[in-house]
């Protein structure tokens, strides 16, 4: 279509002035956007009935502050010369830059025609006569941009339901209208990991104007089989007027695992033997007891493991008592561990001990003794030797032992 179809005819005559209301200005394009350069027509035409339009120019200029600081007019007069018969038009042109960050909607400027009369007699130039149009509008289409401002997605553990939000901010300069947040989890290993539960993958942000935000809320449930790593969420904005885009959510599978428990007492022994049940490493594996009801450990509470792939174990060696008169047999152990994210865990749990003696202790019951009675019999000989010194004495002065 021709642009001059578009263009608004306002009438400006040597007779009569005829100004139009909130007419909207003619643009080169239908649509214009923030950083476009365009042009803006104006035509004048002459109704004078055979008289000269003379020297006619048309300047325009914006109303307000606010439509100075979104448009910029790059040439504010054009000259039309002179319009000599009545029916003849010209047409202004003015160039203009919208300013990148114009905010959507309309913009009022104002139009001053000058002209003057024809020249009848004498060499005295015919005063200049003013038209004013005022309030003509120029309508900007902004361009919407939203994009994820933040989320509550991090670190998720493998068969866990996490209650996730998502905020989403225009930063654009345009409106978006019933716009639709719809995650995507049916690419590759998403549609096997992840899960939203509820309502759905659609949810609604409303309209956004420029700046306006919005949050969705909505609860994901990870698969027990989820490998660990990052994964990237797709999800796409759309809107009633014909936006779109793509954004992504990033989260973190981590490689927790479980551990299985059993104990072994000997002789002046006590260990707790630790198995990586999981499908996933673990590493820096640390075993603690925590002061309890039903045990007192002596020595070292805490024993470093060291690297745990699935299926491994091992022991860590405790010295332990039962207390007296407790009635419960659960001993209560800490096992700390690192994922494979790097992320730090601490499991309790509780393994049932029934002790074969009053206390499981490093060392042997056969030197215990030996250290004990020691002294008591080294008193008892040398009381024996005191008491019996004179028969000793007689002993060892027998007559006949001299030579």
């Amino acid at each position: 279509m021709n642009k001059f179809n578009f263009i608004l005819i306002i009438v400006s005559t040597l007779l009569v002035a005829q100004a139009a209301s909130a007419d909207y200005l003619v643009t080169e394009t239908t649509t214009v956007y923030p950083g476009d350069t365009t042009y803006v027509y104006f035509v004048v035409n002459n109704t004078g009935f055979g008289q000269f339009l003379n020297d006619v120019s048309v300047r325009l200029e914006p109303k307000d502050n606010a439509s100075a600081g979104a448009v910029t007019i790059l040439n504010d007069v054009y000259s039309l010369g002179t319009i000599q018969n009545w029916g003849d038009q010209r047409t202004a042109r003015f160039k203009i830059h919208v300013n990148p960050d114009a905010a959507e909607g309309d913009y009022f400027f104002n139009i001053f025609i000058y002209y003057r009369g024809q020249l009848l007699s004498g060499s005295t130039p015919t005063p200049i006569v003013t038209t004013e149009l005022k309030d003509q509008v120029l309508t900007i289409k902004g361009n919407p941009v939203i994009v994820l401002l933040n989320s509550t997605l991090g670190i998720v553990a493998p068969m866990s339901v996490n209650n996730e939000t998502l905020r989403f901010k225009n930063t654009g300069t345009g409106t978006v209208q019933n716009a639709v947040a719809e995650i995507d989890l049916t690419r590759g290993e998403l549609k096997s990991s992840f899960s939203i539960l509820g309502g759905g993958t659609q949810f609604s942000l409303g309209n956004l104007k420029p700046g306006d935000e919005a949050d969705i809320t909505f609860d994901m449930a990870v698969d027990i089989s989820a490998a660990p790593g990052v994964y990237n969420i797709p999800i796409t904005i759309t809107s009633s007027n014909n936006y779109s885009s793509d954004n992504f959510a990033g989260l973190v599978v981590a490689g927790t695992t479980d551990f299985e428990m059993s104990y072994q007492e000997t002789l002046g022994s006590f260990s707790i033997n630790v198995a990586n049940v999981g499908v996933n490493p673990a590493s820096a594996v640390t075993v603690s007891l925590p002061n309890q009801k039903n045990f007192t450990i002596v020595g070292s509470s805490s024993s470093v493991l060291g690297s745990l792939n699935p299926g491994d174990y091992t022991s860590a060696i405790f010295q332990i008592t039962k207390n007296p008169g407790a009635a419960g047999n659960i001993l209560n152990v800490v096992i700390q561990y690192t994922d494979t994210s790097g992320i730090r865990h601490a499991i309790e749990k509780n393994l049932v001990v029934q002790l074969l003696s009053t206390g499981a202790q490093t060392g042997t019951r056969g030197s215990a003794l030996y250290t004990t009675w020691l002294p008591v019999i080294v008193v008892i000989v040398l009381l024996i030797l005191f008491w019996q010194r004179r028969k000793i004495s007689a002993y060892l002065h027998k007559p006949g032992d001299n030579k």
